[in-house]
């Protein structure tokens, strides 16, 4: 499988097509079957997308993610092996709606990568995000906080999660004219089963349409999809075991029909629908690594077939409905 490649002025780094998402970490007495979840993918990948405030809301779920991560990667002494892709600036209160405060500030910022460098017990990440946006700050009071953590050594790259295309270009041209640290990787939800910031009762996030689509591919910017295999939507949708929240952001005749042509393609591949809405995006012509969070190796094991599934074009357009 082709990997992506992320460059700055001083420095490039491979990513995979696939990407481990540690925010299906959720309970710490489970260390033991989350490393045996982590060995396997390294078996042939080794890009871990991660985020300190993953999980922060659950009982048993505080730094979880940041931590498992790091602890696997000391007792395997295999940091140097690994692209660990992290987050900050997470808005206060945004889980339960109520009181939400922005925390894209230079003070929220550094706090959350010195937290996260301490709780995975690392002095750099490959990759640091801006997990949401804070649309009332102009890109040039924001920009130069992220320039500054590179030239601090605590990242290699950065880049953003949850911008929309237009605050991306406002982003790139003060960059390139103060000559800073270039946002080289977005992150957003991006799946075969398209919704909306609506259905998922969250306006800061952003999920790929049409025009967006357009943008990513006419600028060439990496994207990583998170929510890739649509909560299992192409694989639930066969067996009925679809959730209410699964019916609310999911359910569409565009997307049942997605699912009926994934399907079809699944038996040919011999493998599961889920999977091909991995490829999907694993063979897509926008530059696209797709975050998974498997819960057990039977989830992993058939999300990892992707890498002997090869899309033509014209499957990737017929899949879409083009």
């Amino acid at each position: 499988m082709i990997k992506i490649t992320i460059k700055n002025n001083n420095d490039s780094l491979s990513l995979d097509k696939l990407a481990f998402g540690t925010g299906c970490f959720s309970d710490y007495n489970d260390k033991e079957s989350y490393f045996v979840l982590m060995d396997r993918f390294f078996e042939n990948f080794r890009t871990f997308d991660t985020a300190r405030s993953y999980n922060e809301w659950l009982p048993d779920g505080k730094d979880i993610s940041e931590y498992m991560l790091g602890q696997w990667m000391k007792s395997r002494n295999n940091r140097d092996e690994t692209v660990i892709i992290t987050k900050g600036g997470f808005p206060k209160n945004l889980k339960i709606k109520k009181d939400v405060v922005n925390r894209i500030t230079k003070e929220d910022l550094q706090y959350d990568l010195d937290t996260s460098l301490k709780t995975m017990d690392i002095d750099c990440v490959d990759v640091f995000l801006l997990h949401r946006d804070d649309e009332s700050k102009p890109v040039d009071d924001i920009i130069p906080i992220l320039d500054n953590f590179v030239k601090q050594g605590k990242t290699r790259f950065v880049g953003v999660s949850n911008w929309k295309p237009e605050r991306i270009e406002k982003a790139n041209e003060f960059i390139v004219k103060e000559n800073m640290s270039p946002l080289v990787l977005s992150q957003c939800y991006f799946s075969l089963a398209e919704s909306t910031p609506e259905k998922f009762d969250d306006s800061t996030i952003v999920c790929i349409n049409k025009a967006e689509y357009e943008w990513y591919e006419k600028s060439k910017m990496p994207l990583m999809a998170y929510t890739s295999q649509a909560k299992g939507f192409f694989t639930k949708i066969h067996n009925g075991n679809m959730k209410k929240s699964d019916i609310v952001r999911f359910m569409s005749d565009d997307n049942i029909e997605r699912a009926r042509k994934a399907k079809k393609l699944a038996d040919e591949y011999s493998v599961s629908p889920t999977c091909i809405a991995l490829a999907y995006l694993t063979n897509n012509k926008v530059q696209t690594s797709a975050i998974i969070g498997p819960r057990n190796l039977s989830q992993l094991e058939d999300s990892m077939k992707v890498k002997d599934v090869m899309l033509s074009k014209d499957q990737i357009k017929w899949l879409n409905g083009e």
